[in-house]
């Protein structure tokens, strides 16, 4: 389920045009911790009645643009372990400074005793067909992906998609088609080893010359392949369609599990289940926790973190070229907003760190701090879902680009996306 790349490293929908003809209006904030100030990143900005919102950013801080036929609605902000915060539209100003108290408790010793961590997990597994979308909806949502390399940008890119969620029964995969596109508009260069690549190419080049040859620059790109296998790498983690083995019975006896602290997300009770694998599965060793509804049992949260391993067969390699990667850690974040009773996807989100280094004889070592991330965040719900056409269906294994269909005829100006 996680990035391969990491190896070889080693509208929505179809709206009315009545609707979208609307221009919104914007609040700005910031999301906080109320008791030290610290800020609350990836906090739920929604309206309680419809299906629209955003998310905030690393800082807390969020742009939320309202279509001014939901100006009568109600503005509701959550973060898992707080208490939720309301307010009337009508009562908002352009900018809010929101202070979420936590709100933890331990569990109650009833509950405890009623069912073991295993048991609430497979009672969730169990209540899927029940708690998740079993017919086709589609979604409008955006997605960014980062690679920085030691602080600089090396290469960003970020799409706007309208996704076909098929009914659950439907052995089809999710559709995704890409609306708006656009990259970082001044990358970096990567810049670890780059010495030597480019002592390389140019050694190729005047064999090349003298050898009468032509000489192809791409042919040789000293750049390394940033692609992260694009939006469907990360919104398929759907639980509905594709598990971690922390949450497949086969892999339940490789696992620990424990109860945490008792947790609340919009006035709703969640057990907190602690999971931690017991020796290496698929080359990583991962642990997490896993917040369960009390009421009907569905799966809220998943926060899962853990470290690559690099196979052993490869490190002789790296002695031998002087090279040295850290083991990777890697983070993933999925959660879900209940809406009509359903509970949908929200946010998916995956960063992951690797250390390289180059060591050499006489001059100083090369070091570089590499920091990857993809998110993928559903900011609109639509029940009345239209399949994407062949053609347009978009494609993680060509360029991002070359596959962009605005049927919708967005622009960037006025959408929920992650503020910078």
């Amino acid at each position: 389920m996680l990035k391969k790349c990491f190896f070889l490293f080693i509208g929505l929908f179809v709206m009315s045009a009545g609707l979208r003809a609307q221009v919104p209006y914007a609040i700005s904030g910031t999301i906080v911790n109320k008791e030290n100030g610290e800020p609350l990143p990836y906090a739920s900005v929604r309206l309680k009645n419809h299906p629209i919102g955003t998310v905030s950013n690393d800082d807390g801080a969020f742009d939320f643009y309202v279509p001014k036929s939901k100006r009568n609605d109600t503005l509701s902000i959550s973060f898992i372990g707080f208490n939720s915060y309301e307010v009337p539209l009508s009562a908002v100003g352009e900018f809010l400074k929101i202070g979420l108290s936590p709100s933890v408790n331990v569990l109650d010793e009833v509950l405890l005793t009623e069912k073991s961590p295993l048991d609430y997990i497979k009672k969730a597994l169990e209540r899927m067909p029940e708690n998740y979308p079993q017919e086709p909806y589609q979604s409008l949502a955006y997605y960014r992906e980062k690679f920085i390399e030691n602080g600089a940008v090396i290469n960003k890119e970020e799409g706007v998609f309208k996704t076909y969620y098929p009914e659950v029964a439907d052995s089809s995969k999710n559709k995704h088609q890409l609306l708006l596109y656009r990259p970082e508009p001044d990358p970096q260069q990567f810049q670890f080893m780059r010495e030597w690549f480019e002592k390389k190419q140019e050694k190729r080049k005047k064999k090349a010359i003298k050898n009468g040859e032509e000489f192809d620059e791409d042919e040789y790109d000293s750049d390394i392949d940033m692609d992260l296998g694009g939006p469907e790498s990360v919104i398929d983690l759907d639980i509905n369609n594709e598990r971690d083995s922390y949450l497949d019975p086969k892999y339940f006896s490789k696992y620990e599990y424990s109860f945490g602290d008792e947790t609340w997300l919009n006035g709703e009770r969640l057990v907190t289940i602690l999971f931690k694998a017991k020796r290496k599965i698929d080359h990583k060793k991962d642990e997490g926790k896993i917040l369960i509804n009390t009421e009907d049992y569905a799966i809220v949260s998943i926060e899962q973190k853990g470290k690559f391993s690099i196979p052993f067969i490869v490190k002789p390699i790296l002695f031998v070229v002087g090279l040295k990667i850290g083991n990777p850690t890697f983070s993933t974040v999925i959660n879900y907003q209940k809406f009509d009773g359903k509970w949908y996807p929200e946010l998916f989100r995956w960063d992951a760190n690797i250390m390289l280094t180059k060591k050499h004889t006489f001059d100083p070592n090369e070091n570089s701090d590499i920091n990857i991330g993809q998110v993928f965040f559903i900011n609109e719900l639509n029940g009345e879902a239209l399949p994407v056409p062949e053609e347009k269906v978009f494609d993680s294994s060509e360029d991002m680009e070359n596959q962009v269909f605005n049927d919708l005829n967005l622009e960037w100006n006025g959408l929920n996306i992650i503020k910078d």
